[in-house]
């Protein structure tokens, strides 16, 4: 019969393998904790440099940064009647259409959203064929009816089985250009099969 000694000897070795590991691994991490980062040279902000030509340490913000809380809220950023969050959506685009919008929502609904919807917005795209629900087709009555700001907002937050596309589709333009296609398409309807 065996020692209870002895039961618990490949253990205790495994243990104590398992906590010598613990403290190589924590006396690593000790040696890392240096100031080396925080004294290294630097620039600080608005201060003089001579690695760019215009004299400056740091670059200009790229085009169109918006500032935390300086966000623009009107009805062409949200869809919505004075952009308010639980206000009537637009009914129209609030936007100029032009044919280069209607490309460019061209281009973007062959991107993102023929895949379920199809080429023609019947609903029947190839992966939407595999889906169930199914997507909805555009030319059913309720989204003929649907507002336009609602399209927006539905690309933007998802709705039911829908994925929000709202971080995919990030250029407001993009956006209503995708709504302007689909009311493109709702004007010549497939012939059903």
């Amino acid at each position: 019969m065996l020692n209870l000694r002895q039961c618990r000897r490949p253990g205790t070795l495994v243990g104590r393998m398992i906590r010598a590991g613990w403290l190589v691994a924590a006396a690593l991490l000790m040696t890392a904790c240096h100031l080396e980062m925080y004294d290294q040279a630097k620039y600080k902000p608005q201060q003089a440099s001579e690695i760019f030509a215009d004299g400056a340490a740091a670059r200009p913000l790229v085009e169109n940064t918006v500032a935390r809380g300086r966000l623009r809220i009107d009805a062409v950023s949200v869809g919505r009647v004075d952009g308010e969050p639980n206000g009537a959506y637009v009914t129209t685009i609030p936007i100029q259409i032009t044919p280069e919008l209607l490309a460019r929502g061209a281009e973007r609904y062959r991107i993102y959203c023929a895949v379920c919807h199809g080429v023609n917005g019947n609903g029947r795209g190839q992966v939407g064929l595999l889906l169930n629900p199914r997507p909805p087709s555009f030319y059913d009555q309720r989204l003929l009816d649907m507002p336009d700001g609602e399209y927006y907002d539905v690309l933007v937050n998802g709705r039911g089985t829908m994925y929000a596309y709202g971080y995919r589709v990030q250029s407001i333009s993009d956006r209503w250009a995708i709504v302007a296609h689909i009311r493109e398409l709702q004007k010549n309807p497939p012939q059903q099969n």
